[in-house]
């Protein structure tokens, strides 16, 4: 026993760990240490592991990794673009037609002006 102690120590214990509530199902329990797991990034982990990778695949599929990130970035910046220049032209058609709704107005009050002379 006294040996043991040397090689676990509860305090130093760092596994994925859920307690149960009170009054919880047992599957509520369950979906809970899926999450806890997946979020912890163990599977992930542990499927890298399963097969040895060259390291030269390994920076091939980094590197390919990478530009797909780069790219998927550059795609949503396109379409933000593409939103604020739609945003822009729609502000700049609205405010040529309060412009000319303005202009309608001040026509509307000369032509009254010259009705009441």
């Amino acid at each position: 026993m006294k040996n043991q102690s040397n090689y676990y120590k509860e305090e130093e214990y760092s596994g994925i760990c859920v307690v149960r509530r009170k009054n919880e199902d047992v599957d509520d329990l369950i979906r809970r240490f899926r999450k806890k797991f997946s979020k912890s990034g163990l599977p992930k982990e542990l499927r890298e592991n399963m097969f040895y990778e060259k390291p030269s695949d390994k920076k091939r599929r980094k590197k390919a990794q990478y530009i797909r990130l780069i790219k998927k970035e550059e795609e949503k910046l396109d379409k933000l673009k593409e939103r604020s220049i739609k945003y822009k032209q729609k502000q700049k058609r609205l405010a040529e037609k309060e412009k000319r709704k303005q202009r309608r107005l001040i026509e509307l009050e000369k032509r009254k002006g010259e009705r009441n002379d």
